[in-house]
C-alpha cells in the first residue's frame, strides 16, 4: 500500500501558533510532504494567512486599546499595516490549545520564540515554502457576501503564476465556484473540493439544498459528482464522512482523497488503514514516525 502524504494542518499547530511561519517550519522540520494554510483578504485587498473571520482567537487584537472599539475585530476590517502590528504568537502559550506546553512537549525556549510572531502574508508564506522545497495546501477562505468574493481566487491565483510556484501548490476550498474560477486560471494547479458536516444547530439539509460544501452526509456517487462539478483532482471531506470502501471507490474513479483532521493515534492508523491519498493533521510528527 502506498504511504499517504504528511499534510500538515496549518503547520504543526499543536507546537506551534497556527498559521504562521513558525509552525510551517517546524512542520518541514518534522518531515510533512507539505502544509495547509488558510488565506482571505484584508480591508485594503491584501492576501494573508489565517483561519478565522476575526481576529481575536489568534491575536493579541483584543488587548489594545487602539482597537477596543472594532470588536468583534474581522480580519474584513482591518488594513494589513494594522494587522502587521498585531502579535499572532503569544495566544499559543496563554491558551495552549493542545495541552502540549502543560505536558512539556513545547519548551520555553519554543514559547519564548513565538512571541511577536505575525500573521504572515499569502506572499511570505509561499517564498518560505518554495525556499524550502516544498509544498503547499492553500485553502481560499469565503468570501461569500463581501467585495472580496469576486477578487480573491484572481488575486491568489495570481500570486501562486507570479512566483512559478504551479507545480507546488494545491488549492481547496468548501466555495468550489473559486474553484471552478482557479481552474480556468491555472489549469496546471489541481484542487481539492473540502466537504463537511453541518454544526450543532445547523440545518442538516440548508447545505445540500444551497449546493454548498456544508453537507450530512456523503455517498460515493455524490463524492464524485461534487469533485466534477468543482473542477477538483481531490476531495477533502471531513474524516467522519469515510471508511475504506468510500475511499477505496472514490479513488477508483480517479480522485485522491485527502481526509481532515486526523491527530489520535489511533485514527492516524486508522486512516493510514484507509489507504488514503493524504492525511491532514496538528501532529505531523507523529503521523511521519507512524509511517516509518
Amino acid at each position: 500500500m502506498k504511504k499517504p502524504l504528511v499534510i500538515a494542518h496549518r503547520g504543526a499547530r499543536a507546537h506551534a501558533p497556527e498559521n504562521t511561519l513558525a509552525a510551517a517550519r517546524l512542520a518541514h522540520a518534522a518531515k510533512a510532504d507539505m502544509w495547509e494554510l488558510d488565506t482571505c483578504l484584508t480591508k485594503d485587498g491584501q492576501l494573508v494567512v489565517i483561519h478565522d473571520d476575526t481576529l481575536e482567537r489568534t491575536t493579541d487584537v483584543a488587548k489594545r486599546p487602539e482597537f477596543a472599539d472594532r470588536a468583534p475585530w474581522p480580519v474584513d476590517g482591518f488594513t494589513l499595516e494594522e494587522i502587521r502590528t498585531l502579535d499572532a504568537g503569544s495566544w499559543f502559550g496563554e491558551t495552549d490549545p493542545f495541552k502540549t506546553v502543560a505536558s512539556g512537549k513545547v519548551d520555553a525556549a519554543a514559547l519564548a520564540s513565538y512571541k511577536g510572531e505575525k500573521i504572515p502574508t499569502l506572499e511570505e508564506a509561499l517564498r518560505l515554502t518554495k525556499d524550502l522545497g516544498w509544498r503547499v495546501n492553500v485553502e481560499i477562505k469565503s468570501h461569500a457576501g463581501d467585495a472580496g468574493h469576486t477578487t480573491v481566487t484572481r488575486k491568489v491565483a495570481a500570486l501562486i503564476k507570479e512566483l512559478g510556484m504551479e507545480r507546488s501548490v494545491i488549492i481547496s476550498s468548501f466555495q468550489h465556484s473559486y474553484l471552478r474560477e482557479a481552474a480556468e486560471l491555472l489549469p496546471q494547479v489541481p484542487r481539492g473540493a473540502l466537504v463537511e458536516k453541518p454544526s450543532e444547530g445547523q440545518d442538516p439539509q440548508a447545505g445540500r439544498r444551497a449546493g454548498t460544501a456544508i453537507v450530512p452526509g456523503l455517498t460515493v456517487d455524490e463524492a464524485v459528482a461534487m469533485c466534477r462539478g468543482a473542477e477538483a483532482a481531490f476531495l477533502h471531506p471531513d474524516k467522519d464522512f469515510v471508511d475504506a470502501e468510500f475511499v477505496r471507490a472514490v479513488q477508483d474513479k480517479g480522485f485522491g482523497v485527502n481526509i481532515w483532521t486526523v491527530n489520535s493515534s489511533k485514527n492516524l492508523q486508522r486512516a493510514i488503514g484507509y489507504g488514503v491519498y493524504g492525511i491532514i493533521t496538528d501532529y505531523p510528527a507523529r503521523l511521519r514516525e507512524m509511517l516509518e
